[in-house]
């Protein structure tokens, strides 16, 4: 029986089966890991009575408030990816919730800028408990090589999704691409 260069490649000792195992392995890790993810985002919900673009707003806004930055509703509707008239209602939502306030930017009265409530902080890190914290220390426990390796790879990923994401919106196929490195 005569192989050709392709079934050589797949039936040498070297074959790329056991690379093929380690990435499902990869794969389904990152799979468990956003499912866990989600069910802790869905808790956090539940507990302030909030939904999916309520709680990603909010977390932008703490984290813009964190980094001294301040959003108004143009940046959150671009952030959230909806549109202006649901960005309106969500934030009239949080409003009336007591999660954010509208103030006047300090750079043009005219703008709007959002700010979070102490209270909004204070129930997210309620709802979340000591998550963060645990995070952090799983994420201290790589040495510098292998945090690059994970940031590496999660940052080819989420180009990878992005770049399906805009073919999706182009209506056109994703080319197979090699991964960036």
């Amino acid at each position: 029986m005569a192989y050709s260069v392709q079934d050589a490649g797949t039936h040498y000792w070297y074959s790329d089966d056991a690379q093929r195992e380690r990435s499902v392995a990869v794969l389904e890790a990152m799979r468990t890991y956003r499912a866990a993810e989600a069910a802790m985002r869905s808790r956090t919900q539940r507990s302030m009575g909030l939904g999916e673009n309520d709680l990603l707003a909010l977390r932008y806004l703490l984290i813009a408030k964190q980094d001294g930055r301040t959003i108004g509703p143009k940046e959150l509707t671009a952030y959230l990816g909806i549109s202006s008239a649901s960005t309106t209602v969500l934030i009239d939502r949080l409003e009336r919730s007591g999660q954010v306030r509208r103030e006047h930017s300090p750079f043009d009265r005219r703008a709007l800028i959002l700010v979070p409530t102490a209270s909004t902080d204070e129930e997210i890190h309620a709802a979340l408990g000591d998550v963060p914290a645990r995070m952090v220390e799983v994420a201290n426990r790589l040495d510098p090589a292998e945090a690059k390796v994970v940031i590496d790879f999660l940052t080819n990923m989420r180009a990878a999704v992005d770049e399906i994401d805009a073919h999706a919106a182009a209506g056109t196929p994703p080319t197979p691409s090699s991964p960036a490195r």
